[in-house]
């Protein structure tokens, strides 16, 4: 019965991932068709009719256990959305945000009848972790934008409701034990010692590694690791379960406890860990497969890491449905299959008696990860690093050095005569990681763009022809030509799209009421236009650039305020190949201080005019950018008093013109 549990667990996370991916009116013929597709394959496999119907059963049944999570706690919890209510929860996340403002969030009850948790960003409260707060406010829904989807986020979170405005608050203190507590306040001097020891970007990135809490890492230094494939090590995952338990392994060895004793303490350690890494879904997830695998010699059970994962997700799904849209927990799934299963099949002839043999394991390895996880890298992400399997080899030998003397230092209590030797040598291969990052993240081939009209339709069909060239032939040989036909066609088919849409002037308007900036395109040559002048603009148009995979900028014009924006765009471009930086005239700026690279040159009249081969950008200090083409006239103003044709004050739009006036505008997500 034991494999049996792989289809269970299979089916029953593909059932709920149809239910969240399709609308209700489409899950019956998306799940007719499944079946179908699936009965031909579990025929031509030669597979036991209990297989296939053990596999529609929890494929059906996942769907409906999802369906009926969403109807009944879901929408439930939803319908309190702008109404008055009082809620008491005890206080599971505190997060500081600085200038007297704290995110917390709670775990209680809604009126004293629904359980539901809250998210409650207000002013800071004189509370900790498992007190129960109790207040009355209007919760709103969480709400998708340009910067980053917060609703998706905390829905896969298992929250669905938020409020920054609570009244009538009391606070009652937990005076009992708590472990929860204790863990996080040694988190937290945890993090303070790390600070105090490193405290650059080298100890931000050691605390980022070893805690998960990247506040500390710079705009840039984020984007330059996850640009050069490295910024998993960012996320505590299961790798560091994993260091974690070998290390306690190898020291369990050398004693004289028993099976049953190894086991207990392995298990309180791994139970410690998950707690003090914040409970992560990667990390519940790796905790349950240690489990598996370690209890497997107690029951005279052969380890088994696909069974083992299949168990974990059916578990986790089980509690959580909604984490099956959670983006870590599919990537830590998928890079645990392409780890612990593809890898290992496609190598089990490989002869690792020499160099060569090692070294095309280490590489198959690295390729398979890197195809499972790719499918979800397009779903939730911008851009894919090309340079991952590169910086595997380089870097996370790197990483996990810092990682190992950040963990001693940890397990020592970070007392001063181990955390200092330790944490300094960490942070001296934390530096060295930085520094290569930046010189990989600069090159013209780090990465390529995922977020293309066309990406998904063509990654759900190449996923679907390694399927079935798997099924068909059975054989390893087959199997990997079909991942790397897949992979030619795709990166092939992304720069014959660029190609075909170089002739097409594309006009960005990005932002908000109060930060909005004008992108323009084409050709290769890209414009940005900051016309309100506030250093939010520059998040908007770093994340436009992450999108469309834009990395030479011809210009950067700031129209007004251009101090508080000057030095935010200046570090958030800083990957970014900027040619000239114009500003207002009599804009003070430091002799050869550069602003993006670049010595600022200034316009005058408050108008900047940027004639290009086929087109002429003018922006004027009022906030409005006027682009002639071919006749044509688009024009982006942060008022809303145009109403004339052609004239766009939305925000978030992209507006395509070909050279024959055709216009089409759409909104950017």
């Amino acid at each position: 019965m034991k494999r049996k549990m792989i289809y269970a667990g299979v089916s029953w996370a593909a059932g709920m991932f149809l239910a969240s991916v399709f609308p209700a009116d489409l899950q019956i013929p998306a799940v007719l068709f499944l079946m179908l597709v699936s009965a031909f394959f579990f025929l031509k496999a030669g597979r036991k009719f209990s297989y296939c119907a053990l596999s529609f059963i929890f494929l059906l049944t996942g769907m409906t256990v999802y369906t009926l999570n969403s109807a009944f706690r879901y929408e439930r919890i939803r319908s309190f959305a702008g109404q008055e209510i009082t809620f008491s929860g005890k206080v599971t996340e505190i997060n500081d945000c600085g200038n007297d403002k704290t995110r917390y969030r709670l775990r209680g009850k809604i009126n004293s009848e629904t359980k539901a948790d809250i998210i409650c960003f207000c002013s800071t409260m004189d509370c900790d972790y498992s007190d129960t707060v109790s207040f009355i406010c209007t919760p709103s829904e969480f709400e998708n934008t340009f910067l980053f989807k917060t609703r998706d986020y905390y829905e896969a979170e298992g929250c669905f409701i938020q409020t920054d405005s609570v009244s009538g608050i009391k606070i009652k203190e937990n005076k009992s034990f708590s472990l929860l507590r204790l863990i996080y306040r040694y988190r937290e001097y945890t993090e303070r010692k790390i600070r105090e020891i490193l405290p650059g970007e080298e100890g931000a990135l050691i605390t980022a590694m070893l805690l998960g809490d990247k506040s500390g890492l710079s705009d840039s230094s984020e984007k330059v690791l996850y640009r050069c494939g490295t910024g998993h090590m960012m996320a505590v995952s299961g790798m560091h379960l994993v260091l974690v338990i070998n290390i306690l392994s190898s020291f369990l060895e050398k004693t004289k406890l028993s099976g049953v004793r190894k086991f207990l303490v392995t298990e309180l350690a791994i139970i410690l860990f998950v707690l003090f890494s914040g409970m992560s879904v990667s990390v519940i997830r790796a905790a349950l497969m240690m489990t598996l695998i370690c209890s497997a010699g107690l029951f005279g059970r052969k380890t088994d890491p696909l069974n083992s994962l299949s168990i974990a997700v059916f578990l986790l799904l089980l509690y959580a449905p909604y984490l099956i849209k959670n983006s870590s927990f599919l990537m830590s799934v998928a890079g645990t299959y392409g780890a612990s299963v593809l890898s290992p099949y496609l190598t089990s002839e490989t002869d690792e008696s020499d160099l060569f043999g090692k070294a095309k394991k280490r590489i198959t390895g690295i390729f398979s990860i890197s195809v499972c996880v790719f499918p979800f890298t397009v779903m939730f992400f911008d851009e894919v690093s090309l340079l991952s399997p590169v910086s595997d080899i380089l870097l996370i030998p790197l990483c996990t050095f810092s990682l190992v003397c950040a963990l001693v230092s940890a397990l020592a209590g970070m007392t001063d005569v181990i955390a200092w030797p330790f944490l300094m040598a960490g942070g001296l291969s934390s530096k060295l990681v930085l520094k290569i990052s930046s010189f990989m993240a600069g090159l013209s081939i780090s990465s390529v763009t995922v977020r293309k009209g066309f990406v998904p339709v063509l990654t759900l069909f190449l996923a679907g022809f390694v399927i079935f060239t798997s099924q068909k032939y059975r054989e390893k040989k087959h199997v990997f030509i079909s991942l790397v036909i897949s992979a030619a066609v795709f990166f092939s088919s992304s720069f014959v799209y660029e190609i075909m849409n170089r002739d097409i002037l594309t006009v960005y308007h990005v932002g908000d009421s109060k930060s909005s900036a004008v992108v323009v395109s084409m050709n290769g040559k890209t414009d940005i236009i900051d016309i309100t002048g506030n250093a939010k603009s520059s998040q908007y148009v770093s994340r436009l650039t992450d999108i469309c995979g834009i990395r030479k900028i011809e210009s950067v014009s700031f129209m007004k305020n251009p101090y508080q924006s000057m030095a935010a765009f200046s570090e958030r471009l800083i990957l970014s190949d900027v040619s000239h930086v114009y500003v207002p005239e009599g804009t003070y700026t430091d002799y050869g201080t550069g602003i993006c690279g670049c010595e600022p040159e200034c316009f005058t009249n408050g108008k900047a005019e940027l004639k290009r081969e086929n087109y002429t950008i003018i922006a004027s200090e009022e906030g409005e950018v006027m682009v002639d083409y071919c006749g044509s006239t688009v024009k982006c103003s942060v008022t809303e008093t145009e109403t004339a044709e052609g004239c766009f004050t939305q925000n978030n739009i992209a507006v395509r013109q070909s050279a024959s006036g055709k216009t089409k505008v759409y909104e950017l997500n």
